[in-house]
């Protein structure tokens, strides 16, 4: 099916693949670097996460309005220049013994807000290079990839940091940002430098989601930076089309944030899991992303796009039930070899499939609100919604280790449980359950 796809898709597809691995890569080096070379320890990694997420709470919402403006294609490029110079500055300062915490915490903060900057304009240039009814497998594709970069990209970097040091290896993602520009700049496609003239229309209406058609643009006369900024909103948060699925999308992520934050202490001192078995526990996320990224679109037919992503979320609400169970089984058994193993299997089985719902959820998601969102309203729409989401996560994150300190992690993984479920209960009583987005 990859053939149905344009040429100019499946060279975008191949940058953010490579790019993509290479991203895994200097993750798993930087934690290295805040531990090993600076001895930061946790504050360290927290302030290593809070820079790479807050270019999203502070520009994400200005850098759509802008991105909407320009074209997309220089954009990419550039801000894949300067996400491979930004990291050559790591070794070149670890060389000259000048890489401290706060200067490492400056080139992350400025590495994150150019990863905005190309993520915004990536997602609003991939409805330009596939038509409406291909941005389903497109993304799905995308997805796929994505998840075997998240399964395999922590493990070749642990492989490559035993032979080369965390500063070096930043180099690798370097070479894969420079390969990311150089097929973008191969990718031939017209594109308009500021959006057509028309008049805004009004929502979709909710009660004929089935068939959502694109929207005009505001006419170049009207553009002034704070109405776009709030065109953008009003679109994503005034509208039925998008209202529903980008509320609930927010509270998914107040649960995903639960989870992330008590796993590592559940699995490893709750459950008892070695190093080694956790690094397996952890990939089942990512094997489960590929299998849910492979079948969204048998499921998408089936089922209908609504459907679907409410399935996914159920998917998510049950392997959390699952992870909680490795607990009683790890407390019931006798302490040996074959009580962890058991638990092991369970927290993968677990973790597969809370990714799998996120494999199958995703491509669906993305293709819908951009076969209704028109051209010059997409790289909004992606920052409004990613930058609420982000938003999230700094709120919930903290929150939830207290809530886990004071109560067990069991009971942080049981109100995890509970919102992905109820995620799926809104949109079930909401327009969205009957979107099916047809050729």
């Amino acid at each position: 099916m990859t053939a149905a796809l344009p040429r100019a898709f499946r060279w975008f597809w191949a940058g953010e693949t490579v790019s993509g691995f290479g991203s895994w890569i200097t993750l798993i080096a930087l934690q290295v670097i805040v531990v090993d070379h600076l001895h930061a320890g946790t504050v360290g990694l927290g302030w290593l996460n809070a820079a790479r997420w807050l270019p999203y709470l502070l520009f994400g919402l200005v850098l759509g309005a802008l991105i909407d403006r320009v074209r997309r294609r220089p954009v990419m490029i550039g801000s894949d220049l300067v996400r491979a110079l930004l990291l050559c500055a790591i070794p070149a300062l670890w060389f000259a013994d000048l890489l401290g915490l706060g200067t490492l915490i400056l080139l992350v903060a400025l590495l994150g807000t150019a990863t905005l900057v190309n993520d915004s304009a990536s997602q609003a240039f991939l409805p330009r290079l596939v038509v409406r009814s291909g941005l389903q497998p497109a993304h799905a594709r995308i997805d796929g990839t994505n998840a075997a970069a998240e399964t395999a990209g922590p493990a070749l970097g642990g492989a490559l940091l035993a032979l080369i040091s965390a500063p070096l290896a930043v180099l690798i993602n370097v070479s894969t940002f420079l390969f990311s520009a150089i097929v973008v700049a191969l990718i031939r496609v017209e594109e308009p430098r500021l959006p057509q003239a028309g008049t805004e229309t009004s929502a979709p209406s909710p009660t004929r989601p089935l068939r959502p058609q694109p929207r005009q643009s505001p006419q170049p006369s009207q553009r002034r930076l704070g109405h776009e900024v709030m065109g953008g909103l009003r679109w994503v948060y005034a509208s039925r089309a998008l209202r529903d699925l980008a509320v609930w999308t927010h509270v998914w992520f107040a649960g995903q944030a639960i989870l992330a934050s008590v796993t590592a202490a559940y699995f490893l001192r709750d459950v008892g899991l070695d190093t080694t078995s956790f690094g397996i526990v952890m990939g089942g996320s990512g094997l489960g992303g590929i299998a849910g990224a492979l079948s969204s679109g048998a499921v998408g037919r089936r089922a209908g796009t609504g459907r679907t992503v409410i399935l996914a979320h159920i998917c998510s609400a049950v392997g959390v039930l699952v992870l909680i169970s490795a607990g009683l089984a790890a407390h019931g058994g006798s302490g040996n070899v074959r009580s962890t193993a058991a638990s092991a299997i369970i927290l993968f089985t677990g973790m597969f499939l809370h990714g799998f719902g996120i494999g199958l959820s995703n491509s669906h998601e993305m293709a819908y609100r951009q076969s209704i969102t028109s051209d010059g309203f997409q790289a909004r729409t992606n920052t409004t919604m990613r930058s609420i989401n982000r938003a999230v996560i700094v709120i919930v994150s903290p929150l939830a280790g207290f809530l886990a300190a004071a109560t067990g992690a069991e009971f942080a993984l049981v109100l995890a449980a509970a919102i992905f479920a109820l995620t799926a209960i809104g949109l079930w009583f909401s327009p969205f359950r009957t979107v099916r987005l047809g050729p």
